[in-house]
């Protein structure tokens, strides 16, 4: 084509008047390959860029259908990266850009590239402008992440979505930020399918405590029971009192009746408790709740897993591991290798380090040697032979009077209902040789366990 020969043209004095020709012949021919030349002219740094791609926006897909696809395509090609660049310098280029995005056909083509657009700056006037012309992406996991990180649940919950793949393909396309939204939304909606679908696609890269507080929200006390499956014996106890403060219930009869019996078990708590101590130097603040407090978003506790202070690396840490998004291979390899003030996190919450670690340096204090602080560490639903050793420990501890062994039954009994409901229907598996048949199975009711 002539005109792109022009395109950059240098004669002296001729060299503007040519440049200026092609430009107009090239818009004024309609075809894909003066789109991509002139799109291409604007990464080149043409002398008249600014301009061209100005009128590059104004192009509309009614008068100009080739033309615009072509340059759309294009600029999706390379994730709109030039018209992004410059947009960041120009507030002209974005009002520019917004009223383009406002005039896209509103077809799955034009659709598709105002939600890609989206996606890649997250921002709200592009979000607003989305919005005000009722939108919706061809992609369902894309229309659900819209609204999810918008705070409009609506447009995920209009959707069919048994198995919760939907949820899970936004919540994997999602940045770090957006995720954060998302979770408000969840926390927010106080709806129980919602809630659900957050708790089951998002899996380890979550965190549990929401997904409580959200089902405490809704009012979904038989998922609020279910929920406790994995997590510390000290997170059913916060549920517990919850029911106690609440006297909100499960609706399925096996359900409540766990519920019913572990409320009054909680009550008769309160006086075998000991006296709180008291709290420390004025201007001074427990490490472990300031941590908790500080580390309230992933990005920050991401950032502080990285840092150079192990003070910070320690309190990101503190934060991930209680909120079960860093992998166990990671806490293990820290808890053997980490700083002191790492490892004291994990000894804070864990059971580290093991009888294989190497001499450590710092003799550590032991709260799991404590039947209370073991108790209170289990990970529901724990297993037989850990409640048999803590009903071993329990009761060759003080006298029935004790009021510290008081408490460890109490919490033992408590344990003991949860544990009953989650191993309800156990099958173990053992070396036995004894049958005379092959593939036999011996069954046999357990007698000695008591919930």
């Amino acid at each position: 084509m002539q005109a792109e020969k022009h395109l950059f043209a240098t004669t002296p004095i001729l060299g503007t008047i040519l440049r200026k020709k092609a430009v107009e012949r090239l818009f004024s021919s309609g075809s894909r390959e003066a789109a991509v030349a002139l799109a291409g002219a604007v990464e080149k740094a043409h002398p008249e860029a600014d301009a061209i791609i100005n009128r590059l926006l104004l192009l509309l897909h009614s008068s100009q259908p080739v033309m615009h696809s072509a340059l759309w395509n294009y600029w999706k090609a390379s994730r709109f990266e030039e018209l992004l660049k410059r947009m960041q310098a120009s507030a002209t280029l974005m009002s520019d850009l917004l009223q383009a995005l406002e005039a896209m056909p509103e077809n799955d083509w034009g659709n598709g590239m105002a939600f890609m657009l989206w996606s890649i700056v997250d921002r709200d006037d592009i979000a607003d402008t989305i919005d005000a012309s009722g939108r919706h992406a061809p992609a369902l996991e894309m229309d659900a992440l819209f609204g999810l990180v918008r705070g409009n649940p609506g447009r995920y919950l209009d959707l069919e979505d048994p198995d919760y793949s939907i949820f899970e393909k936004a919540w994997l396309a999602a940045s770090s930020v957006q995720r954060q939204r998302i979770s408000t939304t969840v926390l927010k909606s106080q709806d129980p399918r919602l809630v659900a679908a957050y708790d089951h696609a998002v899996k380890e890269g979550h965190d549990p405590q929401l997904v409580i507080e959200a089902l405490k929200l809704c009012g979904d006390h038989d998922a609020l029971l279910d929920r406790l499956h994995g997590l510390p014996f000290t997170c059913a106890l916060e549920v517990i009192a919850f029911w106690e403060e609440s006297d909100g219930r499960p609706k399925t009869p096996s359900k409540k009746v766990v519920v019913e019996a572990v409320v009054p078990l909680y009550r008769e708590l309160a006086g075998l408790l000991p006296q709180s101590r008291p709290s420390g130097p004025p201007g001074t603040r427990d490490i472990f709740s300031f941590w908790t407090e500080r580390y309230r978003t992933d990005e920050l506790l991401q950032q502080d897993l990285a840092s150079p202070d192990p003070f910070r690396r320690a309190g990101a840490l503190f934060s991930g591991a209680q909120r079960g998004v860093i992998p166990r291979n990671r806490l293990q390899e820290i808890s053997l290798n980490g700083t002191w003030p790492e490892k004291l996190a994990l000894q804070y919450l864990f059971t580290v380090p093991d009888a294989s670690s190497r001499q450590e340096h710092v003799c550590w204090l032991q709260p799991q040697n404590n039947i209370v602080a073991a108790i209170l560490t289990t990970r529901l639903p724990g297993s037989l032979e850990e409640s048999s050793s803590l009903a071993g420990g329990v009761h060759a501890g003080a006298g029935a009077a004790d009021q510290s062994a008081q408490l460890q039954r109490k919490l033992l009994q408590l344990l003991g209902v949860l544990q009953g409901y989650f191993l309800r229907g156990l099958i173990t598996v053992d070396s036995n040789d004894d049958a005379t048949e092959k593939n036999a199975v011996e069954t046999e009711e357990l007698t000695d366990a008591v919930w």
